[in-house]
């Protein structure tokens, strides 16, 4: 899998490191036994784990993201709080005209749209032009302004965001970067991720209230 993929207009998800994996989740398990095993044992073992719901060996391996999102995903993913988070400052960088622009907007629904957003950017502008503070000036920017961050956490927590925003009531928009983050995650650990979607993801287009009747 590449270490970058586009989503939605203009926005994108980079892996930019990890460290442990599967190996590492059914090793830590394994201390509390005193056991060893090899690969194959690997793969029973974190099954076993995800189904029993034993979550903390999966704590010893993360991924660093690079994302690239609208304020408006960007602002329902920071609500996921274990984990840790860096965020390009609008009091400091002049914000780009830079925005998400929906794809199934009519044609008269897009140029309204546009034109607003458009606006905002105009009078955010014309704002710093006339110095008014960064900071005070971007209160004028809408929340389809994309914004990018890193982001590190840990394969259980990784896992619980998968679980909230993969479920087809989540929004759209940030459906389509779980989506990416779950190919990182199955191209990573694979075993886990795949045990996982089995046993706790199931029918991705069953809603979350539906599958815990």
């Amino acid at each position: 899998m590449e270490n970058e993929v586009k989503v939605l207009d203009n926005g994108f998800a980079r892996l930019v490191d990890f460290v442990g994996g599967d190996r590492s989740a059914a090793t830590s398990a394994r201390i509390s036994t005193m056991t060893k095993g090899d690969e194959k044992d690997d793969a029973k073992l974190v099954r076993y784990l995800i189904k029993m719901k034993h979550g903390t060996p999966f704590e010893h391996s993360y991924f660093t993201f690079y994302i690239k999102c609208p304020l408006l995903v960007a602002r329902q993913w920071f609500r996921h709080r274990i984990s840790s988070y860096n965020e390009m400052s609008m009091r400091y960088v002049l914000a780009d005209r830079d925005y998400y622009v929906p794809a199934d907007l009519t044609d008269s629904q897009k140029e309204r749209y546009v034109a607003a957003v458009e606006n905002s950017f105009d009078t955010y502008e014309e704002l710093v032009q006339d110095e008014l503070r960064k900071e005070l000036a971007r209160g004028v920017l809408p929340v389809s302004t994309y914004t990018q961050f890193y982001w590190t956490v840990n394969a259980r927590a990784l896992m619980n965001f998968l679980d909230l925003r993969l479920d087809i009531a989540a929004q759209y928009e940030i459906r389509e970067y779980a989506k990416v983050l779950h190919g990182f995650f199955l191209d990573k650990m694979p075993y886990t991720a795949q045990a996982f979607e089995d046993l706790i993801l199931g029918n991705l287009e069953t809603p979350r209230t539906e599958k815990d009747l």
